[in-house]
């Protein structure tokens, strides 16, 4: 124990949304409500605006405009639209609503997988782990359910009490304002 910090300190996250960090990542997609949809999908790419840079979302059905693509500016290539799934899950790690954007392949076909199983079914219905792991420069992922299990009422009441509309993020709008 220091005599200045606890041991268990932490710096407190404020994001409202979840990055994949090295080790488990423990999440419950949370469900739809309100008509709004679970999930939503499509394309990605980044554009400078002003001093920073801004991601747009684009639905699936629509074309990407090649004359807005620009150079990454640590690697100087051209950033190819990147393929995208975007849902409201809880983070068990942070104990935080947030909104994971899935550009992983790999992580994406595992949760359709699962999805697609009739012992599992939808991925609302049970905590998923998201494994990251590095080595050598490599990102990888892997995908393991936990059995399934009624959601925490104290995580629902948490949902309930918030406004989530994940297709703001088409118009480049703040999700989590009704504005």
């Amino acid at each position: 124990m220091s005599d200045f910090l606890p041991d268990e300190y932490k710096e407190p996250v404020t994001s409202r949304y979840m990055k994949f960090e090295e080790g488990e990542n423990r999440v419950r997609i949370l469900p739809a409500k309100l008509g709004k949809p679970i999930l939503i999908m499509g394309w990605e790419y980044w554009k400078t605006v002003g001093e920073g840079r801004k991601p747009v979302r684009l639905h699936t059905n629509e074309t990407v405009p090649i004359t807005e693509l620009e150079n990454n500016p640590k690697t100087g290539k051209l950033e190819q639209p990147r393929f995208f799934w975007a849902l409201v899950v809880w983070n068990y790690n942070l104990k935080a609503i947030q909104i994971l954007e899935i550009t992983q392949k790999t992580v994406r076909k595992a949760l359709e997988a699962l999805s697609k199983n009739s012992k599992w079914g939808s991925p609302t219905a049970y905590d998923v782990i998201i494994t990251q792991t590095e080595a050598n420069d490599n990102t990888s992922y892997s995908v393991l359910p936990d059995p399934k299990s009624a959601i925490d009422p104290e995580i629902l009441a948490k949902y309930d009490a918030m406004f989530v509309d994940l297709e703001a993020l088409y118009l480049g709008a703040d999700p989590f304002s009704p504005t």
